[in-house]
């Protein structure tokens, strides 16, 4: 017995189940930067002791809500802190003065401190495809008025922003149409099919995926785009670029005292050396340690041997 879909309601409902997913996550977290993007040699101890050290602010504080969070630190140094399910970042927002300066005062962050913890954005991104530019307005200003009207009338749903796909005019000049990136409350999702007609032109609609110069494919390893949008057909293993699964790299020696019959340790043998995709550097893709990982990230990463050997990605699978 077969049974029939509607593409378009599988469609509409993928993104609407999606939209909940981003909401529910960001709302539950809260996050600092750097003054300046820097890798920390200390993050693993960060994301180990922050959940042990931001309760105690909270406590003297006299905070009455839930004190259980978890800690992650990314490549730019910058720190998010999770809060409980039952708690939203909003409800702890009082405490983000209080939280930001232990954290400074906790860590050595020398003439580069953590700035005031913020709210994850909670609004969810989708780009528009195939659009007129003849709807480019002559100001940026008027980008946003003119979109939210437009989308408000063809599907009576608001938007909190909207930015051109390409910010740089020139570079679209031989282009008959343009993208647009809008940015929209994730329960309202669910009313954008797979393509409307704002400004009477039916135009389609997908998820957008940012990316920036230091995001990295974890298909093909190469910077400046997410595995989502790479245009490899075949993903790259990381370890030595090879077309495989990294498992490929477990030692065949049962006693490895890597423990590299167990997992895909990088470089535990001679017989599977890594080779970074990006600079040809003896070491994996992943590592830190290349110049080109440092150059997009505009950091400079301290000698290998100044590392906290917990710290480091050790390329487990």
């Amino acid at each position: 017995m077969s049974i029939a879909y509607d593409s378009k309601i599988v469609v509409s409902r993928y993104k609407h189940l999606q939209a909940r997913l981003v909401c529910y996550t960001a709302e539950h977290r809260f996050f600092a930067t750097r003054t300046s993007p820097t890798v920390l040699n200390d993050s693993f101890i960060m994301t180990t002791t922050l959940p042990d050290i931001m309760p105690a602010v909270l406590k003297e504080a006299n905070c009455s809500l839930p004190l259980s969070l978890t800690a992650s630190v990314n490549r730019n140094g910058a720190v998010t802190l999770t809060v409980n399910p039952y708690t939203t970042s909003s409800a702890d927002s009082p405490f983000f003065d209080a939280i930001t300066k232990n954290l400074n005062q906790s860590f050595p962050v020398g003439d580069n401190p953590f700035q005031v913890f913020r709210e994850a954005a909670t609004s969810v991104e989708l780009l528009m495809h195939n659009l007129p530019l003849s709807i480019q307005p002559h100001e940026p200003s008027y980008l946003v008025p003119s979109f939210l009207e437009s989308i408000s009338n063809a599907i009576d749903v608001p938007i909190f922003g909207a930015r051109f796909l390409q910010p740089d005019p020139a570079k679209g000049v031989k282009k008959r149409t343009t993208s647009v990136v809008v940015a929209v409350d994730p329960p309202l999702v669910s009313r954008f099919s797979e393509s409307i007609r704002p400004f009477s032109c039916a135009c389609m609609v997908s998820p957008a995926y940012s990316a920036s110069k230091s995001t990295q494919s974890r298909k093909c390893w190469r910077f400046g785009h997410s595995a989502r949008l790479c245009k490899e057909e075949a993903k790259a293993c990381p370890i030595c670029t090879l077309l495989h699964h990294r498992s490929a790299h477990r030692c065949a020696n049962q006693s490895c005292p890597n423990v590299g019959f167990e997992y895909s340790v990088v470089g535990c043998c001679n017989a599977s050396p890594p080779l970074c995709i990006n600079c040809g550097g003896q070491y994996a893709s992943f590592d830190g340690t290349c110049h080109i990982h440092r150059k997009v990230l505009c950091v400079l990463r301290p000698p290998r041997d100044q590392d906290i050997p917990n710290a480091r990605y050790t390329g487990l699978s």
